[in-house]
């Protein structure tokens, strides 16, 4: 099945739907909404949730696949003097870190965390020496 088929099929659960909640809510008497739901009724009610469910997947099935294209944004180590856009990840001080939200210039990973999440926590980055000298 295509996606222009998947949205004829959509339209008309949705119009049957619509059709159905019209005839739903007229008015009833008293003495009818005392008694037990008929099976047409049942059916008109299964026929309403399944279109409203479709409508509602549909939906996230196409949020779900333009999350997943963008994919994840690595952008190197952190760079004070760079911005950076909801969901770009940097390394910093040997962690990976994601940006909840636009963060300006100057706000390293760890230091607001309104605006970073630690996503996986690594060991201080080492000071390497060079040969024959000795740490400080």
């Amino acid at each position: 099945m295509t996606d222009k088929d998947d949205d004829v099929q959509l339209a008309m659960i949705s119009a049957r739907a619509e059709e159905i909640r019209t005839g739903l809510d007229t008015n009833f008497t008293e003495e009818q909404l005392q008694r037990p739901a008929s099976r047409r009724l049942v059916h008109a009610l299964i026929a309403a949730t399944t279109a409203s469910t479709a409508a509602k997947l549909k939906a996230l099935a196409a949020r779900i696949e333009a999350i997943e294209e963008g994919g994840i944004r690595y952008l190197g180590n952190y760079q004070r003097a760079s911005s950076y856009s909801k969901g770009d990840t940097v390394t910093h001080s040997g962690s990976l870190w994601v940006a909840l939200k636009t963060v300006a210039e100057g706000t390293a990973p760890g230091s607001d965390l309104a605006c970073w999440q630690l996503a996986s926590k690594g060991d201080r980055p080492v000071k390497r020496t060079t040969a024959g000298s000795t740490p400080a």
